[in-house]
């Protein structure tokens, strides 16, 4: 019976390519594994970002749509009225018609300016406002500012009186001229009386008067110049010499 012999020499060899083998299998592996995760990192990192994407997509057209709606664009916006000098009641209903609120914010007095009218406004006439926007007026008073009679008689001449009265915000109405023994000149017209217009009520210095009255006057001239001994002219009176 013949033996068989086992030569152990070949067996260290066969260890090292089954150790190198694995160990390549494993690495590998092992980037397959790494590789596969980055893959699933970036697909999901891609999602978020398009989720990302669409949500501000979506943000700014619905920002740009609430704006259009909101402010409702050019074509319906409506203009401003020019209300001054109308009364208050009727800028109200015209600024209502339209589809604009009001707010009387003041009232003041304007020399000229019709009582309880619109003087001021805003905004200002012409201008683009969106419906529903609220103007602001400010409305001149019916109660008149009251100023006191200067004391003219027999202390100005007429230019002078003239400019006083102006300076008070007052007016000369009708002058009547009346011939007296102390006027010595032509140019002399002192002031004899002052009236309450279109009366004969004499106004005493110290009273209060609305502004902008108008005080009658009696001025003296010479005899020297006029045959008759009293004449009376409505006399439109220039502006004051300064």
């Amino acid at each position: 019976m013949s033996k068989i012999v086992v030569h152990r020499k070949g067996i260290p060899e066969l260890n090292m390519v089954s150790f190198f083998t694995k160990a390549i299998t494993v690495y590998i592996a092992t980037y397959i594994e790494r590789r596969e995760k980055v893959k699933s990192r970036m697909k999901k990192f891609g999602i978020h970002l398009g989720i990302i994407g669409a949500l501000t997509i979506a943000l700014l057209l619905g920002t740009l749509w609430y704006l259009d709606i909101y402010t409702n664009h050019d074509s319906t916006l409506i203009e401003v009225e020019d209300l001054e000098g109308l009364t208050a009641v009727k800028a109200i209903e015209r600024l209502e018609a339209i589809g604009l609120q009001s707010e009387v914010t003041d009232t003041v007095y304007k020399d000229g300016a019709k009582k309880l009218s619109v003087i001021n406004q805003n905004p200002q006439a012409g201008l683009m406002v969106k419906p529903n926007r609220k103007v602001y007026l400010v409305i001149n008073t019916d109660n008149v500012p009251m100023v006191m009679v200067p004391d003219l008689a027999e202390k100005t001449s007429l230019p002078q009186a003239r400019n006083i009265l102006l300076r008070r915000n007052l007016k000369v109405g009708k002058v009547t001229k009346k011939v007296s023994s102390s006027v010595r000149t032509k140019n002399d017209e002192p002031v004899l009386a002052q009236y309450e217009a279109g009366t004969t009520n004499v106004l005493k210095a110290g009273t209060l008067i609305e502004r902008n009255s108008e005080i009658d006057l009696v001025v003296g001239i010479s005899s020297d110049y006029y045959s008759d001994s009293t004449s009376t002219y409505d006399t439109p009176l220039e502006a004051p010499i300064e």
